[in-house]
């Protein structure tokens, strides 16, 4: 399997948590507050922690090996199979949630009398196709594109900068700390445990022992550029941002220069919809190697296509509309991710610290060798 290096490890998991964050998350978080919005934030860095550690557990204890792969090792055949087929469930239902926000955000910026399933198909096919191409190919679009969101991104939140309000802030914690905390717990558990898929990455990593530290890597980026992303949204719209789905959309349309420079929320949308797209194919490789541990077969790409066109379904047989998805994610992904992505793991290291070095060594012996 071709490796991916450090360096495109942490770009993957900042546009994992930044591509449908800097879409829904300042929407999300001014459900709760609007003028402490930006300390709801760094709350992403309390899921990047837990993720953290969860992958330095993960990495001493099962070094070369998948979480899926750990499941069935630690416990068993049978426990260990529904272990593994809950977590590839938990890949597929975020993917389906993802690529219901990828077809709405599409077609409610640029593409209004298109049919969302042609959108969603598009995206999710162009998806399946950089994963069939390998997770190599996707580490180097993430590192494609980073530069020109470097130049691109600066150049349209600064020009907004003129129509910043600082008093939109004031009083700082003026209703307390509940609402910032109600706030951050989507930042801290659903963007933020996001980053434990990176251990269905652990056989194309080329130094996984420092995956841990590249997950708090990326989590400290995202929280600084989602913390001035809101804080940005807030000063230039204020409280209207409760009413609206896509708040950073809205202050890139207000920029204006002279009678030339307007409209410039063209360069932001496809911005968005390449980090969306990376989003989907870090989603979908993940969903493909858990497949192939769970089939036991020699390679994942047979599960690529058969995988996408399935999640393509599901995003619109689970959710109907926006408001469903944003539903969804406020009231039953933080509970549903820490589960899945957090106390399943543990558990399972807990019964294989029970089991000893031994007995997990005789399990690996078979195993390995069924997957050559």
């Amino acid at each position: 399997m071709a490796q991916i290096s450090r360096y495109q490890v942490i770009l993957m998991l900042v546009w994992t948590a930044l591509g449908t964050g800097i879409v829904t998350m300042p929407g999300t978080i001014a459900h709760f507050t609007v003028h402490d919005a930006w300390l709801a934030c760094p709350w992403i860095l309390l899921g990047g922690g837990l993720c953290a550690g969860v992958a330095w557990i993960h990495i001493r204890r099962f070094p070369g090996q998948t979480l899926t792969q750990a499941l069935h090792l630690t416990l068993g055949p049978w426990i260990g199979t529904c272990a593994g087929v809950w977590y590839a469930a938990w890949i597929f239902v975020s993917l389906a949630t993802i690529g219901r926000e990828v077809t709405a955000f599409i077609t409610t910026a640029v593409l209004p009398n298109t049919p969302e399933f042609v959108v969603g198909l598009l995206a999710i096919a162009c998806a399946g196709y950089l994963v069939y191409l390998g997770i190599e190919v996707i580490g180097r679009v993430n590192q494609f594109i980073m530069p020109l969101a470097v130049v691109v991104a600066p150049l349209l939140f600064g020009l907004a900068l003129r129509w910043f309000d600082a008093d939109t802030f004031r009083p700082v914690l003026a209703d307390g700390w509940m609402p910032v905390w109600r706030a951050g717990i989507v930042p801290a558990f659903a963007y933020g445990l996001e980053f434990a898929l990176s251990l269905q990455w652990v056989r194309a990593l080329r130094t996984p022992r420092t995956l841990p530290w590249d997950i708090l890597i990326a989590a400290a980026v995202s929280a600084f550029i989602l913390t001035l992303l809101v804080a940005l949204t807030v000063g230039v719209i204020g409280a209207s941002a409760t009413y609206l789905n896509y708040p950073v959309l809205e202050v890139v349309r207000s920029v204006r220069q002279g009678k030339f420079i307007e409209r410039l929320d063209t360069l932001y949308v496809m911005g968005v919809v390449t980090t969306l797209v990376l989003k989907l194919s870090s989603f979908h490789v993940s969903l493909c190697q858990a497949l192939q541990d769970l089939c036991r077969t020699r390679d994942w790409r047979w599960a690529v296509f058969p995988s996408a066109l399935a999640v393509w379904s599901a995003s619109f047989f689970f959710f109907r509309n926006l408001a469903e998805v944003t539903d969804f994610i406020l009231h039953v992904v933080p509970a549903y991710f820490l589960f899945t992505v957090v106390l399943l793991p543990l558990v399972t290291y807990a019964v294989a610290a029970i089991r000893g070095k031994d007995g997990l060594e005789r399990r690996m012996g078979p195993a390995r060798q069924g997957m050559r």
